[in-house]
């Protein structure tokens, strides 16, 4: 029997997590073996941290050529600079005598000192090869240009990047500027944020590697603002047990349909594919009717632009990554967001390849199951029979054996979470301004009931410094089940566990930490000691 593509990519990501416990245990021997497997597959397309991973645990397991192998490719092919780590990381402990540690050495120190430069030609690179692919669309594929120079590129330590100038930026070639901003200005997330009085496309500078897929993202998302604002808040019931089971199987559908593209099959097969999903999608939905609306301006929202990003984009295999993004929210812990990324790829290459004609005006809100159905003229059965069929080629009964076992989880997780913000004390902060920047992982939410929804990781940036402050959950404590702050469904009040400590200026809790704003305190709200921030008369 032929494992799904799904299947495959799922055993690539257990041998690197199987690779990374042994080493957590101190196996050095195993975990060298489970790396070996995993490279075997991927080889030197492995992402960095992986392969910086595999040469600590070939140091430590005594491979040292193996060990420095990795270490030189990503010193002398990914530029890896951070010297103070390679100095410092114990791991590497056994190398540091060896002849070929002080050219490694020598090379990260090198790259370190060019990095400004690099990062510099890279983002101009970047920014002219995504206005060159959308001036050669010329406003084909949506009948408007997308590009504008309303866009940012955002690093690390706070520099932007623009190809136009900017109060008080430089240029050393007048085609690219430069200036700094404060922490609080601009979120470190991809998205339409405001900056001084405009809406700017802002990308980070670790997603220009992907063939200006994420560049032309954010401009598509420029234009849809201009037509119309879509709501982008989380479908909720999508982490339920029954719709989770069957946006997976949608999932697996559509990964079948766009494989057998992939592979020229028949197109009665891609057809085939491709209504199996639409069938899964049209019982779920009829049976969540009231949130259809939501659902629907989410999966616009971010499934036009997704599609957009890759359709445009100079992936030569886009199937493929279609099929790698449908993969990637599927192994999501929720549905909730997530979702549309892949399923507006999906469906957008989809009606393409079949030619349908299906864009609409960019205010329009996308239900691709009655688009299909009116342009195709069929209609989609959802009788047993069908539905059975459609099962037996879409593994029903794998995906229905994880979804029971999420579900069980799941129900601790809710429990635990219940207890924490429900019967222990608590502290609430209340937005006084709806200007807020959030940025967190889409993967590591909870829904909690009608309470809203938990974030595993989130930070908060007072942009407009009229609200209570900024704040973090700490990384080394960022999972589902351990860590989590509360937002509710209005998206203006975050509830937090009781802190351990509070000064006038800063409130810490066992998995967050709050900078608070000047004229801002704590104060105990009722007997069971639930405590809230307010702003202290002036």
């Amino acid at each position: 029997m032929c494992l799904s593509y799904s299947s495959l990519f799922a055993q690539e990501r257990n041998l690197y997590a199987e690779a990374m416990n042994a080493y957590q245990q101190k196996k050095y021997v195993q975990a060298s073996q489970l790396f070996g497997q995993l490279f075997t597959k991927q080889g030197y397309r492995l992402p960095s941290g992986q392969l910086y991973d595999g040469a600590c645990i070939y140091a430590l397991q005594g491979d040292h050529e193996q060990a420095f192998q990795l270490l030189n490719y990503l010193v002398t092919n990914r530029f890896y600079s951070n010297v103070d780590h390679l100095l410092s990381d114990t791991d590497l402990t056994t190398l540091r005598d060896n002849e070929p540690w002080t050219a490694i050495i020598q090379q990260a120190r090198e790259n370190k000192r060019t990095l400004p430069a690099r990062t510099y030609g890279r983002i101009k690179s970047s920014l002219l090869k995504a206005k060159a692919i959308l001036a050669a669309d010329n406003g084909q594929l949506w009948g408007e240009p997308i590009w504008s120079n309303q866009i940012l590129v955002l690093d690390t330590d706070n520099t932007i990047y623009s190809l136009e100038p900017l109060p008080e930026s430089t240029t050393s070639d007048s085609v690219l500027y430069t200036k700094k901003v404060t922490p609080t200005q601009l979120s470190q997330s991809n998205s339409a944020q405001p900056y001084l009085g405009k809406q700017y496309a802002i990308v980070l500078t670790s997603y220009l590697s992907d063939s200006s897929a994420t560049i032309i993202h954010e401009l598509f998302h420029l234009l849809q603002f201009k037509h119309r604002m879509f709501l982008g808040n989380p479908v909720n019931y999508l982490d339920r047990y029954e719709a989770r089971q069957l946006l997976r199987l949608e999932f697996q559908a559509l990964r079948n349909a766009l494989n057998a593209v992939r592979k020229q099959e028949t197109p009665t097969l891609v057809v085939q594919y491709i209504e199996d999903a639409l069938r899964y999608r049209k019982v779920r939905q009829q049976a969540y009717q009231n949130d259809l609306e939501g659902e629907l301006q989410l999966e616009t929202l971010e499934g036009m632009a997704n599609y957009t990003g890759y359709k445009l984009s100079t992936y030569s295999d886009k199937y493929e990554r279609a099929m790698r993004e449908l993969t990637m929210r599927e192994e999501a812990s929720t549905y909730t967001r997530p979702f549309p990324y892949a399923t507006g790829l999906a469906y957008g290459l989809l009606f393409d390849y079949l030619h349908l004609n299906w864009k609409e005006p960019l205010d329009h809100i996308y239900n691709f199951r009655a688009l299909y159905e009116r342009l195709t003229k069929r209609t989609i059965s959802v009788d047993k029979q069908a539905f059975q069929r459609a099962n037996r080629r879409n593994n029903y009964l794998s995906i229905h054996r994880q979804e029971l076992a999420r579900y069980q989880q799941n129900e601790a997780n809710l429990a635990y979470y219940t207890n924490r913000f429900v019967h222990q004390p608590t502290l609430q902060a209340t937005l006084v301004d709806t200007v807020f920047t959030r940025s967190f992982d889409m993967n590591g939410t909870l829904v909690l009931g009608n309470r809203g929804l938990v974030y595993s990781n989130l930070i908060g940036t007072n942009t407009t410094g009229r609200n209570f402050g900024n704040f973090h959950t700490l990384p080394a404590k960022e999972k589902l089940g351990v860590s989590g702050i509360l937002g509710t469904p209005d998206g203006r009040t975050f509830i937090f566990s009781k802190p351990i400590q509070i000064t006038d200026h800063q409130i810490i809790g066992e998995d967050y930490e709050i900078d608070l704003a000047e004229g801002w305190a704590v104060e105990k709200v009722n007997p069971k000691g639930d405590l809230r921030l307010y702003k202290k008369s002036l």
